[in-house]
């Protein structure tokens, strides 16, 4: 587990949830086909795999409310300003 220190997040018209944010080693233990899930605590999202997963602390209502509502986020990871991975979370009661 690691907690994300610094993203953004990114949400259309349709309400589809992007979050943007620096390379997490962390999530490069987990398999490259996943699956890839996350849980909603309170004001902070799990996202990733049971075994090895980043927190987005302090996340607004707002988004908790639409993640909850659509049931898939997208994570968007960068390094030096150029996209690394993006993978899809479904919501899952639990890790």
């Amino acid at each position: 587990m690691t907690s994300v220190a610094e993203y953004e997040v990114f949400k259309n018209e349709r309400n589809a949830l992007a979050f943007f944010f620096y390379r997490q080693p962390v999530l490069d233990q987990n398999p490259a086909e996943g699956p890839f899930w996350f849980t909603l605590q309170d004001n902070r999202i799990l996202a990733g795999t049971t075994a090895h997963h980043a927190v987005f602390e302090d996340v607004k209502q707002d988004i908790i409310d639409i993640a909850r509502q659509r049931g898939v986020i997208m994570l968007m990871e960068f390094e030096n300003q150029q996209p690394v991975r993006c993978t899809p979370c479904y919501l899952a009661a639990t890790f």
